[in-house]
């Protein structure tokens, strides 16, 4: 590959080299023609050929002009070539002059630079130029036949008339073994409307995609618009009438083929959430040369923390997971993803949160400085079946897990908690507030600090409900939705890691910190979307079925009690509030211990210690 691009380059600068000469005498020979015949001109060019390849040379390669890609031309390459030719004319011009012994006419250096300019842009865009005349011959001039397409042919229509849609157009187009062929583009520009971009005509505005979807018989839309709007994608993806019709996206403009340039419209881009940068300097200030442990690590959430650390100048990462395969597989996704980082700055230890001397062994072992706490049992109807398991792990592991913290000097403790933890219908959710209860009342007991986060539904998760409609989806249907008004706030597993480090980061202790979830979303349309993402259509290919609130549920969820305080943080997505006064930790822990076992009360005593706990029915 490193010989052909030599070759290849080799090959440039030879032909540039001859260009250069050819452009002088075009020059000579055009200044003789209209002035005076003067061989001097000639005679000292041709004296001096040594003098245009190496002013050639080394222009067009100072310019960078040989590193440019070509198939993909800007302004910031024009500028580069223009520069070149004219350092590398203007060398010549001079050399001329000394040999000659007198300034030659300016006039001809001017029509070498433009000579020369002509014929280095025309050898690197002779592809698009080519594809314009071509264009231009078979729709305009009708001199060429039109390009027959396949039968079976993917049907196109492109939404976008911009350089994105070009640079598509431009390629060559497969949809895995079959031909696409362009059906024609829809652009809101009305400027744009019955212009043809590369033979595909502005057909009118998206707000004709239903229409000429049936029309045309379209197979894809392929969106060629990169800073689109979630709403307006997601008024496309509902505009898709009932037709196996799938919508697409430009992922990049860098590939050869066209095909390698489309990806499917995946959830998160109907969402729109922004992607949230790490402030890798604000976090290596604190978690630099330090030891982390991440409790159910194999998990979505745990997981994702682990590859976030690694990206940061942590000493070692500690995985404390009870799922053997889970933490297996993510051992070896680290290895494979992050090489030497990934193999020996990452330790796997299994055990269970509720097994207090195994904890004690590990963080003996390794003396984290850190811990993120995102081991629980986090399936609502689960839990609502056996209420003794979720106190047991998510409130006393919880407990377990942070006095073993206090006795080796952890710094700080974050828990991951949950937005059904705010006003709970359910056990789980009961469950996380009585753990956030727990661990913030030791906030105070000794030097590590206790912090809790709380965020919602995140995207494609262990347990998250999009994983269950792909399924659904895949199996023929029909997908169940619990009920027609239910909403809910969702993120990406990256977001709400990233988010969490970032509060770890301004976290003095005893806060409970909320992530920023954005607006809710109506299940029924995420269900929908994600059916017409498929290239099916609601109610016709897939059913979609109301199966009622399952035990504990709630129509929407909530971040915050009424009595808690929202307060701004310095990171624009993170927010703090002043927790509850916790009650008495001894008295609730020794409870808990005392009556879980035994399967008395749960319910009932959970009312006690958490009063907006308000379940269906008490036992």
């Amino acid at each position: 590959m490193k010989l052909r691009f030599s070759f290849k380059i080799f090959l440039y600068a030879l032909v540039d080299s001859l260009f250069h000469w050819l452009s002088w005498m075009a020059a000579i020979l055009g200044y003789t023609h209209i002035f005076v015949w003067d061989t001097a001109h000639v005679s000292a060019l041709n004296s001096n050929v040594w003098l245009v390849v190496l002013a050639s040379l080394v222009s067009f390669t100072v310019c960078g002009v040989y590193k440019s890609l070509w198939q993909h031309p800007g302004v910031g390459t024009m500028v580069r070539i223009t520069t070149a030719v004219f350092f590398s004319t203007f060398a010549v011009f001079v050399g001329m002059r000394v040999y000659i012994g007198n300034w030659i006419n300016p006039a001809l250096g001017l029509m070498a630079f433009y000579f020369l300019l002509t014929m280095s842009l025309a050898l690197r865009l002779y592809k698009l130029v080519l594809e314009i005349i071509i264009s231009y011959m078979r729709n305009y001039m009708r001199l060429l036949p039109r390009k027959q397409h396949e039968p079976n042919a993917v049907r196109t229509l492109v939404i976008g008339a911009g350089d994105s849609a070009s640079s598509l157009l431009l390629r060559p187009s497969q949809h895995g073994s079959r031909p696409r062929k362009i059906l024609g583009i829809l652009d809101n520009d009305v400027r744009k409307h019955g212009y043809s971009l590369h033979g595909a005509t502005v057909l009118g505005g998206d707000e004709k995609l239903s229409l000429l979807v049936k029309e045309l018989d379209v197979d894809e839309i392929i969106i060629a618009v990169p800073s689109m709007k979630n709403e307006d994608l997601r008024r496309i993806v509902r505009m898709t009438p009932i037709n196996r019709c799938k919508v697409r996206m430009l992922s990049g403009l860098s590939a050869d083929k066209a095909s390698d340039m489309l990806r499917e419209v995946n959830i998160s881009d109907l969402l729109g959430r922004k992607e949230v940068q790490l402030d890798a300097v604000k976090l290596n200030s604190w978690i630099s040369k330090k030891v982390v442990m991440v409790t159910g690590g194999g998990g979505s959430i745990g997981s994702e923390l682990c590859r976030q650390l690694l990206q940061l100048d942590v000493d070692k990462i500690i995985i404390y997971e009870i799922s053997e395969n889970n933490a297996y597989n993510l051992k070896e996704e680290l290895k494979i993803k992050f090489g030497q980082a990934g193999r020996f700055r990452v330790a796997v230890r299994i055990g269970s949160i509720q097994d207090f001397e195994r904890l004690d062994a590990v963080f003996n072992e390794f003396k984290p400085s850190v811990v993120f706490h995102a081991a629980a049992y986090k399936h609502v109807p689960l839990m609502e079946e056996c209420p003794r398991l979720a106190i047991d792990n998510n409130v006393l592991g919880t407990y377990r897990t942070a006095q073993v913290a206090i006795k080796h000097g952890v710094e700080r403790f974050v828990m991951i908690s949950t937005d059904k933890a705010v006003n709970p219908t359910n056990v789980m959710g009961a469950s996380k507030r009585l753990a956030e209860l727990a661990v913030l009342g030791l906030n105070h007991q000794s030097t590590t600090e206790f912090v809790c986060v709380r965020f919602g539904n995140v995207l494609d998760s262990n347990g998250s409900v999009i994983p269950v409609f792909k399924r659904q989806i895949e199996a023929g249907g029909p997908v169940t939705v619990t009920h027609p008004d239910i909403i809910r706030y969702f993120m990406t597993i990256t977001e709400a890691a990233r988010l969490v480090l970032e509060a770890g980061v301004i976290a003095a202790g005893g806060e409970i910190f909320i992530l920023d979830m954005g607006e809710q979303v109506k299940m029924v349309d995420l269900a929908e979307s994600l059916i017409r993402m498929a290239g099916l259509t609601p109610d016709v290919d897939i059913k979609i079925e109301f199966v009622g609130l399952r035990p504990g549920e709630k129509l929407y969820e909530e971040l915050l009690l009424d009595e808690e305080g929202l307060t701004k943080t310095m990171h624009d997505k993170i927010f703090v509030i002043k927790p509850l006064p916790a009650p008495n930790q001894a008295q609730l822990m020794a409870e808990l211990e005392q009556n879980i076992p035994d399967n008395g009360d749960t319910r009932g005593m959970i009312k006690r210690f958490v009063p907006e706990y308000a379940p269906e029915t008490l036992e």
